[in-house]
């Protein structure tokens, strides 16, 4: 996994905040023999939109704050969708 420890701690403490869930990373983060790349985080659970979406702007805009301007892709799982990156993200996460 290619992240800092302060920047695994931002993540968890961001994730617990506004989700009460860890977040989970994807992606080609958690290959350490790769270089760079963005951060794709995933938000295991069953998040209606009505919820989901200021959740996930109020935790975007706490991350932005914490980690300075970086590529984060941010997923929440409402539960019911089906999508590639969906089935990407539930199968090879990796709690930050």
């Amino acid at each position: 996994m290619r992240l800092t420890e302060s920047e695994r701690q931002a993540i968890r403490a961001a994730g617990l905040h506004h989700f009460g869930v860890t977040p989970k990373l994807f992606g080609s983060r958690l290959d350490d023999a790769t270089r760079g790349g963005d951060i794709d985080l995933f938000i295991p659970g069953a998040w209606p939109a009505t919820e989901a979406v200021p959740r996930r702007l109020r935790f975007c805009a706490e991350l932005a704050t914490r980690l300075g301007e970086r590529k984060i892709d941010v997923l929440v799982d409402d539960g019911h969708s089906s999508s590639a990156i969906l089935s990407v993200a539930r199968a090879q996460s990796e709690a930050v």
